[in-house]
């Protein structure tokens, strides 16, 4: 299942790429820019500011929906099955309500990803693969790449990491760009606000690193949880020591994606507000670049 394709991208690979976001994560990271992306099955968005007053559309289709005494829309979102969201998903007048999430069909989406052949071949552009997290549904991420590369283009994929190693390797002839994230050291720390195992990520880096065309590493540096000296530095640490990691981008916090979980009637734990701490960025990026195990190829960047 996939959510979004955005074309036209310049920012998670080289060149004019199209991004294919596909549904479903095995993170729960507080700071999530893309909450819509974390279930593996359609989700229901609604905003309110959009919402007709009086309008019974939604109401009419679904019972799980109601308005109470102030008119206000109610929505019982354990009760909103499959049979609902097919009907919820076009009977909105104001997009109030929408649904996010759509059946990923290889041919289909592969047509869509080649509408824009010509700008990846003149930009050494392509296609990148990113969620959520993709290597969720790596046979599709396998199939997709494989016609891509039968085409000609350029291929990428955005990965968190924490998957099975057999999903890895099942796409690793196919993909010529790794943008991974590490995200902390620290195991406890990394199971407390990303929900997952460490281990597995650092055990997948270290079998990625001896195969992978070309790795990138990405950190999220997110206040209260990896936004000191030592904790960066420990992170530069283990990544200038994969064999194949090429390039380290630092990422500094936003909140560009915090009202999306108002959208879905989650509550949002991280910061209001974003990270501004650029020495410590600059003191990071120096330390990574005068790393004695830094290789001269080493690249290491503050994005935006």
């Amino acid at each position: 299942m996939y959510f979004n394709i955005q074309r036209f991208s310049t920012h998670d690979g080289d060149g004019i790429r199209s991004i294919l976001f596909l549904k479903g994560c095995t993170l729960a990271c507080s700071w999530c820019q893309n909450p819509e992306s974390r279930s593996e099955k359609r989700s229901l968005l609604f905003d309110p500011s959009l919402c007709l007053s009086g309008c019974s559309a939604c109401l009419e289709v679904s019972s799980a929906i109601t308005r109470d005494h102030t008119d206000a829309v109610i929505i019982n979102r354990p009760a909103v099955n499959e049979l609902y969201l097919d009907r919820l998903k076009t009977v909105c007048p104001t997009k109030a309500l929408s649904v996010c999430g759509e059946q990923a069909h290889t041919d289909l989406l592969c047509e869509q990803l080649l509408k824009d052949k010509p700008f990846y071949i003149q930009s050494d552009g392509g296609v990148t693969f990113s969620g959520g997290e993709p290597l969720m549904q790596a046979e599709l991420v396998r199939d997709i790449a494989q016609r891509m590369h039968q085409e000609g283009i350029n291929t990428a994929v955005e990965t968190c990491m924490h998957v099975p190693w057999k999903n890895i390797e099942s796409v690793l002839p196919y993909i010529d760009c790794w943008l991974t994230d590490l995200k902390h050291t620290d195991a406890q720390k990394f199971k407390l606000w990303a929900k997952g195992s460490l281990s597995r990520i650092k055990n997948n880096f270290q079998r990625l690193a001896k195969q992978a065309k070309r790795l990138v590493i990405r950190v999220p540096v997110v206040p209260g949880f990896n936004d000191t000296r030592a904790e960066l530095q420990e992170i530069v640490d283990f990544a200038v020591s994969l064999e194949s990691c090429s390039e380290l981008h630092l990422l500094p916090y936003h909140t560009l994606g915090s009202n999306k979980y108002n959208l879905l009637d989650i509550k949002y734990l991280c910061s209001d507000k974003p990270l501004n701490n650029p020495e410590l960025l600059a003191d990071a990026q120096l330390y990574a670049q005068n790393h004695p195990l830094s290789r001269k190829q080493f690249t290491v960047k503050i994005r935006g």
